[in-house]
């Protein structure tokens, strides 16, 4: 069932979202011609007539596909944000490498262009995210408060639907300690949401190390990386549906060199 439904979900935002506003006039042509239909055809008669059958049919219908269709579809819309504060680390390798966005360039659309201004609006507003974002190097590379950044990539969403946008940055907090930090972030919700560190460049492998469960889909926030891996090997950051095994989005990571 749970493949059936990623198979079903990968179709409608690999193909249906795409082409959103040709299907849906077309959609709604058809339901309104298919009501007008049945009316002139009288085939609600027997519905009226049998009304304690279709009762007894409709109810429990109802009763499933409510519950089931808020559980698939009410991800879509809901959104959470969180700020958590940021190690001290040199963000000028990152910054040197990412393309300056020019304020003409139009957002993918209305909806999705909210949440991302949201989230830098805040993250820029912060105490914890100025410290961060203002740590000047010291002679040897690393921060004032110690941790040097190792990599870092910027999020892009799998398709048109599943939108990721913000900076990923794998930061050493102290020798051989290291985390993942995500800032100004912003994705595409949905149910069973988690983070993994890929040795895939392009996105999600079979033995993605599990970080942890998506922690929102909007802000800047931290994950400890085990310290039992090499994080070498490691190229990319995702997010990926667990329970229907779609990938959101991932950011390929880009190591700083000396």
């Amino acid at each position: 069932m749970e493949e059936f439904f990623g198979e079903l979900e990968r179709f409608g935002s690999e193909f249906i979202y795409p082409n959103r506003w040709i299907i849906l006039p077309i959609i709604v042509v058809l339901i309104a011609g298919a009501l007008a239909a049945a009316w002139r055809l009288r085939l609600y008669r027997p519905l009226i007539d049998h009304k304690y059958i279709t009762a007894g049919i409709g109810i429990p219908l109802l009763a499933i596909a409510i519950p089931v269709g808020w559980y698939l579809l009410s991800p879509l819309w809901e959104r959470s944000f969180l700020e958590e504060a940021a190690p001290e680390f040199d963000r000028s390798a990152a910054a040197a490498s990412t393309p300056v966005a020019t304020a003409t360039s139009p957002p993918d659309s209305a909806d999705e262009a909210s949440p991302t201004s949201a989230a830098e609006t805040a993250a820029a507003s912060t105490p914890a995210a100025t410290a961060a974002a203002t740590a000047a190097p010291t002679e040897d590379g690393e921060s004032e408060g110690g941790a040097q950044l190792v990599a870092f990539g910027q999020w892009q969403g799998s398709d048109d639907f599943h939108f990721a946008r913000g900076d990923a940055y794998i930061v050493e907090t102290e020798p051989g300690v290291y985390i993942l930090r995500v800032e100004n972030f912003s994705v595409r919700n949905g149910p069973d949401l988690f983070v993994y560190l890929s040795r895939n460049p392009d996105g999600w492998e079979e033995e993605a190390i599990n970080l942890g469960d998506l922690k929102a889909t909007d802000g800047a926030f931290n994950y400890e990386i085990p310290s039992d891996i090499d994080i070498d090997e490691f190229k990319s950051a995702v997010v990926w549906c667990r329970r229907f095994a779609v990938l959101f989005g991932h950011a390929t990571l880009e190591v700083v060199t000396e």
